[in-house]
């Protein structure tokens, strides 16, 4: 019975964790447009956020660094422009920012979100 239980969490976690999921937009960070946010007061940089412009607007993501390396750009930003023009609380959106210089994934939350006004 622990096996099956194991098998099928296993199952699960692997469902949940793929990258066929339709509400996972990765993208790629374009260092023309968009730009990184540092954590202020640390001794060492630590990325806190990036800022994209977005239809026009100034965005801020607040973000995590991920481990996942099976995730794959996925998002133009012409989608990602349609995303979040017609975004909606409902809409549970996963969002990974790709820094290609780097190598890493960024998990950036929607929830977290907000426009700047200048």
């Amino acid at each position: 019975m622990k096996k099956i239980y194991i098998i099928v969490i296993a199952i699960l976690s692997f469902k949940a964790f793929s990258q066929n999921h339709k509400n996972i937009f990765v993208f790629e960070f374009d260092k023309k447009t968009d730009e990184i946010v540092y954590r202020k007061n640390t001794k060492t940089k630590e990325i806190s956020g990036f800022t994209f412009i977005i239809n026009n607007e100034k965005i801020f993501f607040s973000s995590n660094p991920t481990s996942n390396s099976k995730l794959k750009v996925n998002t133009d930003r012409k989608q990602l422009n349609e995303i979040v023009k017609n975004d909606n609380v409902n809409k549970a959106y996963h969002f990974f920012v790709y820094l290609k210089d780097k190598k890493k994934y960024y998990s950036v939350d929607h929830l977290v979100r907000k426009v700047t006004c200048e």
